[in-house]
């Protein structure tokens, strides 16, 4: 199967670990686009939040800048990678300090039409 890659786009350092995207971005692979707009609108997890807005930014970019419509596009391609992590520290007792890392991630999608 052949497919043209019309639109690619990114969300970058998103305060949530990969492991927890990659469970809901599983979901959202090989749909179509308004279907994918849909099911991340209703969606209660707070990854579904970030990805509803990777979705829409990459619906309004094809619509403004390459003046196409949504119809029939499907979301080829959709993964998360590592992100910054930051290193935080709570205190502990009799001076000592407890480091913890909080962790961020990075939400790639393509869009295009399949063939």
């Amino acid at each position: 199967m052949q497919s043209k890659v019309l639109n690619k786009a990114s969300l970058k350092n998103i305060p949530i670990s990969v492991k927890k995207l990659a469970t809901i971005l599983e979901i959202f692979r090989g749909e179509e686009l308004s279907v994918a707009i849909d099911k991340a609108n209703l969606m209660h997890k707070k990854g579904a939040k970030y990805l509803l807005k990777l979705l829409k930014s990459v619906s309004a970019n094809l619509e403004n800048n390459k003046k196409l419509t949504t119809k029939g596009l499907k979301v080829l391609k959709l993964y998360a990678t590592k992100g910054q992590h930051y290193k935080r520290y709570r205190f502990g007792a009799k001076g000592s300090i407890k480091p913890y890392k909080k962790y961020h991630a990075n939400i790639f999608i393509e869009v295009g039409y399949e063939s």
